[in-house]
């Protein structure tokens, strides 16, 4: 490994880190986050953003899934399209990638709002592959033939280069789909398994962020899950089975809440591309005002106050503010060996070829 590869991958490890600090107490955030860590090599955000900037050429389409009908409401929580909104900013900033997001229609709205609070337009289809600056945002269905019919169409479409699943459930080894918690959301979800499992079997990289274990992505880590997560192995709903998805993607990120898996993307996209590509925390307050008032719930107490996972948005700002500082500096420390970062402690050259010594005047 070469210097600069091992530097990379400190700054990845540092990200994993922050992303996974068990903020909402929920006790589970270590265990799953070591398995994943475990079952795949490297930092998790980090080979995300490496497999992105390495396949994604200006023009191609990046689809993201997002959206978690949450019970009693069965509407959906800030947590996903937040996320969405933010990395599919970083994705046309350092990319120029097309992002389109699918969701169920109920979730449209917000995450068309969300992707307005990212300083993105929210339009059709058509005019998120033709427009800059620019997401699709489209319904995706319920009812599972349709879902395997539109799965098609969107591939054959749109030729994906990523799908990425943010806060998304899954459908169980029983065909059900389920909440963290254990309660069926079978008839409220999307079927975008198919979706996934098509594009992987077609060589598009697949990618999976969670927190609770329920999401796309965690049969990564199913037996963590099940012994891990009150409910994961045993779901509270007839099917009896458990709440890990059987879709396994190319790259599982767990984090303590799902939109900071995303963060994490965006920040470690930055550190490749060396361009720092985090939104800052007035953009991050903005998409979760926007958010919350087209109806996206801030999960735990269940109000539509923006916020996400019961965390105000402003923790969530101070956390982007450490992010983005930890990528600026890391990339300033990748080009110490080419320059030092700060150009007034250059080195100075004496006829002897030592740095000269302080004068008596010199505070030490």
């Amino acid at each position: 490994m070469t210097d600069d590869s091992a530097k990379l991958v400190a700054v990845g490890e540092a990200i994993d880190s922050l992303c996974t600090i068990e903020i909402t107490g929920r006790g589970v955030v270590g265990a799953l986050a070591g398995a994943a860590r475990a079952a795949q090599t490297g930092p998790m955000c980090l080979r995300a953003a490496q497999e992105l900037a390495r396949r994604v050429q200006p023009g191609d389409t990046v689809v993201i899934a997002t959206g978690l009908p949450t019970y009693p409401w069965f509407f959906g929580e800030q947590d996903g399209p937040i996320g969405a909104a933010t990395l599919a900013r970083a994705l046309v900033l350092g990319l120029a990638a097309r992002p389109v997001i699918v969701t169920e229609a109920i979730h449209v709205d917000m995450c068309r709002a969300a992707v307005r609070g990212a300083g993105l337009y929210a339009r059709g289809l058509e005019d998120a592959l033709r427009l800059p600056t620019t997401v699709g945002v489209v319904e995706f269905p319920t009812d599972p033939e349709r879902a395997e019919r539109e799965a098609a169409h969107l591939l054959e479409r749109l030729r994906p280069k990523a799908l990425i699943a943010i806060e998304r459930p899954g459908a169980n080894e029983h065909g059900h789909y389920h909440a963290a918690k254990g309660y069926r959301l079978t008839e409220h979800c999307a079927k975008v398994d198919g979706l996934f499992a098509r594009g992987k079997a077609a060589g598009v990289y697949t990618v999976g962020i969670g927190d609770g274990g329920n999401e796309l992505g965690c049969a990564v880590i199913k037996d963590a899950v099940m012994a891990t997560v009150p409910y994961g192995a045993k779901c509270q709903c007839p099917c009896g089975g458990s709440v890990v998805p059987a879709f396994v993607p190319d790259q599982l990120i767990i984090a303590a809440i799902s939109n900071w898996g995303a963060y994490g993307i965006e920040a470690a996209l930055g550190l490749v591309l060396e361009r720092e590509l985090v939104h800052d925390r007035d953009l991050d307050r903005r998409v979760h005002e926007l958010c919350a008032a087209a109806e996206a719930n801030n999960n735990g107490p269940g109000l539509l106050d923006p916020g996400t996972d019961a965390v105000p948005t402003e923790v969530h700002g101070d956390f982007v503010r450490l992010l983005g500082f930890m990528i600026q500096s890391g990339i300033d420390f990748g080009r110490l060996y080419k320059e030092p970062r700060y150009p007034w402690l250059r080195r100075v050259e004496t006829p002897s070829g030592r740095s000269p010594a302080p004068r008596e005047d010199t505070p030490r």
